[in-house]
């Protein structure tokens, strides 16, 4: 039976290429879903849908990390089908220092003293 579930990943300050590792062994299992950061604390949060055996599979792979990153924390929890039919990393948007991120701009009016 297909399943679905959260795994939020703790990693140390180097993740690189980590999400791309998730998503290569997911691919290889079969598992669909999405792979995004989460917060600005540089963790990854991945949505996997598939059976239940290949995901505890999939989440016992993902804790060993790669030798490139240390897995500080792993987290799975059951989540809800979105039948997803791929396995795809979310694109982030981080703002980069120096940048300028405008907030859109409220649209309304100040009634003045006399309401006009």
């Amino acid at each position: 039976m297909r399943t679905a579930i959260k795994i939020i990943i703790s990693l140390d300050e180097r993740h690189t290429g980590f999400r791309f590792y998730a998503l290569k062994k997911g691919k290889a299992l079969g598992i669909v879903g999405s792979i995004s950061y989460y917060g600005d604390t540089g963790g990854i949060v991945i949505h996997a849908e598939g059976k239940d055996n290949v995901l505890q599979q999939y989440v016992s792979i993902l804790r060993q990390g790669t030798p490139y990153s240390k897995v500080i924390s792993i987290m799975s929890i059951p989540d809800r089908m979105l039948n997803s039919v791929y396995l795809e990393i979310l694109p982030t948007l981080i703002p980069v220092a120096g940048s300028q991120i405008k907030k859109p701009r409220s649209v309304g009016f100040k009634i003045g003293l006399f309401g006009l």
